[in-house]
């Protein structure tokens, strides 16, 4: 399973085959980097889907709502995560550029040439040096100075790998900026905004250019289509807590009542709130 920080701690490590994502929708509340070491999976959020295979890094800096299917036999995957608060503390020596290109660029696979081989290996000793120090039974001293020297010395190599990767000075466009903005703050901000106009004025734009800047780069997705799929992501993960009733989760996503949620989920779905919870139950 994959082991988030809790209590003291502000990094983890935890090798999986996923398979507690394989029914339900997991959110993670921290920053999570994967490094497929075997088999073959499918992995979604709410706004994109991954095909996982061998030698393949995922990075998603702000965690989400994901979910695993698909998956073959074999499938294993080395996993570190760590705190916002701890990605905090040690971002600042380094360009935001990095984080940005991390945010568009969150999967790599890599080739078979020497270069890109070598950078697997690599990636594979910081993954043992997590283990070491992070993984659930490990007890270290002085451990918060380990886990800011680890994630800035593991963000300080990894960026340093980025020119395999892309080209040299390639670098973004304004509308590549507002797309990975937008897409940033629906993750963050769906459960409590749900209309498109809201993102534009606080990226300062209007909505006709943010409908046009977002269908160029999330291959002829809309806003709403975004903030939707959010949503329906953030009420299939509240649905698999019995504890909370329909009127409930319409409350917290702030929807106006049940029958408006359960409208929008039907449409989307084309079941029940109500209708999906007993399918995953059973």
């Amino acid at each position: 399973m994959i082991l988030q920080p809790s209590g003291t701690s502000q990094a983890r490590y935890s090798e999986t085959d996923f398979s507690e994502l394989t029914d339900n929708p997991l959110r993670i509340r921290c920053g999570i980097y994967m490094a497929v070491v075997s088999g073959t999976a499918t992995l979604e959020t709410a706004t994109d889907t991954y095909r996982l295979v061998p030698q393949m890094e995922l990075s998603f800096i702000s965690g989400g709502i994901i979910h695993c299917h698909d998956r073959s036999g074999d499938f294993r995957v080395r996993v570190f995560t760590y705190t916002s608060e701890l990605l905090t503390q040690i971002a600042l020596p380094i360009d935001h550029i990095y984080f940005d290109y991390n945010e568009a660029h969150p999967t790599y696979i890599h080739t078979p040439d020497s270069r890109s081989q070598r950078t697997w290996r690599e990636l594979l000793l910081w993954m043992d040096m997590a283990s070491m120090l992070f993984a659930e039974e490990a007890d270290i001293r002085f451990r918060e100075m380990q886990e800011k020297t680890f994630l800035q010395g593991f963000w300080m190599w990894n960026f340093g790998t980025i020119q395999e990767r892309i080209e040299i000075g390639a670098g973004f466009s304004n509308t590549q900026l507002i797309a990975h903005r937008f897409i940033r703050m629906v993750k963050a901000e769906a459960v409590s905004h749900h209309r498109a106009d809201y993102y534009a004025d606080r990226l300062n734009i209007t909505q006709r250019y943010l409908n046009k800047v977002v269908w160029r780069h999330t291959s002829g997705r809309t806003p709403k289509q975004l903030i939707d799929a959010q949503l329906i992501a953030e009420i299939k993960e509240r649905l698999m807590d019995t504890t909370l009733s329909i009127t409930q989760i319409a409350y917290a996503l702030k929807f106006p009542d049940q029958s408006y949620l359960s409208r929008f989920f039907h449409r989307h779905t084309d079941m029940s709130p109500a209708q999906y919870r007993k399918m995953k139950m059973n």
